[in-house]
């Protein structure tokens, strides 16, 4: 029976900027993100049963199963390639190590994990750009995750604009264990009407973006207004030396970049003596999560 294991990564957003509400009723955006080292790990096989199997391990994920992006991901796989192609169905064993509801895109991740093992264990029939463009209708970060370890995404979060390696950087995490809600962020924005960007309007924000844009999201004072907490957390790594400190998406997880490992494992047990929730050390991804 063929079986892949994959880890599925977080990431971590550099930089988000709010540029309006469309009509359609998603934000224009525009965000920085790259890859982490903290992963869900994630084993696929080849079920005997026509029928997706999903066994969930670690952190508790809410919800019913099958409405989970991993079941709804191999779903849509299945869908797209049709009756001419494979309709082999999966076992997935997953591992959650990734906070629920924390900005760090777990659950965009694991959906995008689900359809690059269902391509790669079915021989590869959809083109990356295809499963890109699938993974876009389960959710904003999907196609993120499926492309390049740092890039600017933007439209709705979608369309992406693949960038290099950034320099290698030791990241901090703190998660107060309290999930927030993204629908709740966004709907507490104010934010101006604007229509959907064209490629090239949008091109020279993110030369802007890249240049000088990083270290500020937009998401900040609304998630800040229910967790003062976050404020606190900022600036206890920025007075430690963090290279950069920011609140993750839609929050509420907070990172800072380091320079060097034994500086963020200092930061990260002052942490843990002053603040309650869960943290840890990583270092940003320079490869793909998913390739070949």
């Amino acid at each position: 029976m063929n079986t892949l294991s994959v880890f599925s990564p977080a990431k971590v957003n550099l930089s988000l900027k709010i540029l309006g509400k469309r009509h359609d009723g998603y934000h224009e955006l525009l965000t920085e993100m790259v890859m982490i080292s903290l992963c869900d790990r994630m084993l696929f096989s080849e079920a005997n049963d026509k029928k997706d199997l999903l066994i969930l391990s670690g952190r508790k994920v809410d919800g019913e199963i099958e409405d989970n992006l991993v079941l709804r991901a191999l779903r849509l796989f299945r869908n797209f390639v049709g009756e001419g192609g494979s309709q082999k169905y999966f076992r997935v064993e997953l591992e959650k190590k990734i906070p629920v509801g924390a900005g760090l895109g777990g659950g965009s991740s694991n959906a995008a994990a689900a359809l690059w093992a269902a391509n790669r264990l079915s021989g590869n029939p959809v083109a990356l750009k295809d499963l890109m463009v699938l993974g876009s209708r389960l959710g904003s970060d999907v196609p993120f995750f499926l492309g390049e370890a740092h890039a600017v995404a933007y439209g709705r979060g979608e369309k992406i604009h693949p960038c290099p390696p950034i320099p290698p950087r030791t990241i901090v995490l703190w998660n107060p264990l309290v999930p927030l809600s993204t629908a709740m962020i966004y709907g507490g924005l104010s934010a101006p009407s604007t229509d959907s960007l064209t490629d090239s309007e949008t091109l020279p924000k993110i030369s802007s973006l890249l240049s000088d844009g990083r270290g500020f999201n937009d998401l900040e004072p609304v998630a800040l207004s229910i967790l003062p907490v976050i404020r606190e957390v900022k600036s206890l790594m920025a007075a430690s030396g963090a290279v950069l400190s920011l609140m993750s998406g839609s929050g509420p997880t907070v990172f800072g970049l380091f320079d060097g490992s034994g500086e963020a494992e200092a930061v990260r047990q002052q942490l843990e003596r002053h603040f309650k929730g869960w943290s840890g050390v990583f270092e940003t991804l320079s490869s793909p999560a998913f390739s070949g």
